[in-house]
């Protein structure tokens, strides 16, 4: 994931999603001057940030070269297996704050197992959901 400040999205998953944040690394000089950047704070860049939601890995940077453009076209995915309730609590807390969008409510699908969509205030989509029967 790529972000204008990856350090405050990070924040903002934490707050948001209770995202836990594993790492996280500035740029270092080095870097700044290999991209043509002009900063003074590098405390305050990323060039690595790793944070979990939900049990699953996500890993960020700063945008080095253009400000990022957000896309419907990608979706991130948060299966809770056979854990409706998890599932469905999580999507609720979601839901709640005025920083998500809810696009779809999360509710039972016709493929069986329930499902809900939100988008974030970094205009990424979610899809929560939970008791799909998988096929093997």
């Amino acid at each position: 994931m790529v972000f204008e400040n990856a350090k405050e999205a990070m924040a903002y998953y934490a707050e948001q999603f209770d995202a836990d944040i594993v790492a996280r690394r500035p740029l270092t000089k080095a870097q700044v001057d290999s991209y043509g950047l002009e900063l003074t704070d590098l405390d305050e860049t990323t060039a690595y940030g790793e944070f979990t939601i939900a049990g699953q890995t996500f890993i960020c940077a700063d945008a080095m070269m253009a400000m990022p453009q957000t896309s419907s076209l990608v979706s991130i995915m948060l299966d809770f297996a056979d854990d409706n309730v998890a599932a469905a609590d999580f999507f609720d807390h979601l839901a709640a704050s005025d920083d998500q969008r809810v696009t779809l409510p999360f509710s039972p699908q016709p493929a069986g197992g329930q499902a809900g969509q939100i988008v974030d205030r970094y205009g990424i989509t979610w899809l929560i959901s939970a008791g799909f029967v998988k096929h093997e």
